[in-house]
C-alpha cells in the first residue's frame, strides 16, 4: 500500500525539520502514537534505531525501525524492521514561499489487514492527511485551535 501526503507549513525549514525529527514530539501530532522512543545512542541519523507503539483500527501494534537517509532540512526516511507492519516511510522537507512543504511519503506491507485492503488503505491515507494538518496547526499556532471553516479537531486525542 503506497502513501503521500503534503502540508505547507508557514514556518522556516529549520524549525519544521527539527520538530518532525525529534521522537519526543511526534504524539504531539501523530494522532494514534502510544509509545516512541529511541533504542540507540547518539544523535537521530543514518542507522539510529527506534521502538514504536501505536493504536490502528482498535489493535495495538508494536514496531522497531532504523533510519535509513537523513539529511538535515531535506529528508528523514524509516524502514520498518520488525512487527506486524513493515515498509518505508520519509518525509520530505522544501522551502516554498517562505514556509516549508513536508511531504509524508512511503509504502507499506499491512501484514493481517490485507483481508481489508481497501478500507485499511483509506484508514491510513485520512489518518496521515489529519495528521499533517495537526502537524501544521501545532508548528504554525502552538497548539491552539485555528479557525479553519470545514477543519474538525475536535476528536483529535493529544
Amino acid at each position: 500500500m503506497k502513501f503521500e501526503n503534503s502540508v505547507v507549513i508557514e514556518q522556516p525549514i529549520e524549525k519544521v525539520f527539527k520538530f518532525v525529527t525529534d521522537l519526543h514530539n511526534n504524539a504531539k501530532w501523530q494522532t494514534d502514537i502510544l509509545e516512541l522512543e529511541s533504542t540507540s545512542d547518539g544523535r537521530l541519523g543514518i542507522g539510529s534505531t527506534y521502538r514504536c507503539v501505536n493504536r490502528f483500527m482498535g489493535k495495538r501494534l508494536e514496531t522497531e525501525g532504523v533510519i535509513t537517509d537523513y539529511v538535515p532540512d531535506k529528508i528523514c526516511s524509516i524502514r520498518i524492521t520488525n512487527g506486524s507492519v513493515r515498509g518505508v516511510n520519509s518525509f520530505l522537507f522544501e522551502v516554498v514561499n517562505g514556509g516549508t512543504k513536508v511531504t509524508a511519503v512511503g509504502e507499506l506491507d499491512m501484514g493481517y489487514f490485507k483481508l481489508a485492503k481497501i478500507l485499511v488503505n483509506r484508514k491510513v491515507n485520512q489518518q496521515l492527511k489529519k495528521d499533517m494538518l495537526k502537524l501544521k496547526r501545532v508548528l504554525e499556532n502552538g497548539n491552539k485551535p485555528q479557525e479553519t471553516p470545514g477543519l474538525d479537531f475536535s476528536s483529535e486525542v493529544g
